[in-house]
């Protein structure tokens, strides 16, 4: 017995010292930033974001290494799952060239060694190519490969839910004299 207690000892220290080092959090779920306060500092929204009708969604190469063993699919799993939950939503109509669109979503999945992987969505101005916006969620770390596919898609909904709460928030100036 006493060896079967080393052995679990020494597992959880190196269990430990692995989650430390890889920022592993294993408790609650994470709140969203929408959650903990989108733009809590109430800077103004870019007129382009809240005006916008029309957004492509462009896939960016993130890290491929996790996939298939990590996470099911391949490294397109977070532009696929975000695109599909834009669609639902409903916001945008969205559009299969960014020349047509009025705003540019770029999805990206990375997954650097030691750091807690995350799904990221910069927002562009499609006319002006100037960044609008952007949003972070980590993906948390599950043992289980189907448990971790749920982390991931909860994190891709969490990005809309964050660009839900962004355009929710503020509210589309009215237009100026000369614009009328």
């Amino acid at each position: 017995m006493p060896h079967l207690l080393t052995k679990l000892s020494a597992s959880f220290i190196l269990f430990a010292a692995v989650a430390a080092q890889a920022q592993i959090r294993i408790g609650a779920p994470k709140k969203s930033s929408a959650d903990v306060g989108v733009n809590s500092v109430n800077a103004p929204v870019p007129t382009p974001l809240l005006a916008g009708k029309k957004a492509f969604i462009s896939y960016e190469l993130g890290d491929v290494t996790a996939f298939p063993d990590a996470y099911s699919g391949g490294p397109e799993r977070a532009y696929g799952e975000f695109y599909s939950a834009m669609k639902t939503w409903g916001r945008y109509d969205l559009v299969a060239d960014p020349n047509d669109a009025d705003v540019i979503f770029a999805v990206r999945f990375v997954d650097p060694v030691g750091v807690v992987p995350q799904i990221r969505v910069g927002i562009m101005d499609a006319k002006t190519h100037v960044a609008l916006w952007g949003f972070v969620e980590q993906v948390d770390f599950k043992f289980r490969k189907k448990n971790r596919d749920l982390a991931f898609t909860d994190s891709v909904k969490l990005l809309v839910t964050d660009i839900q709460t962004l355009l929710g928030q503020a509210t589309i100036p009215p237009p100026t004299p000369a614009q009328q």
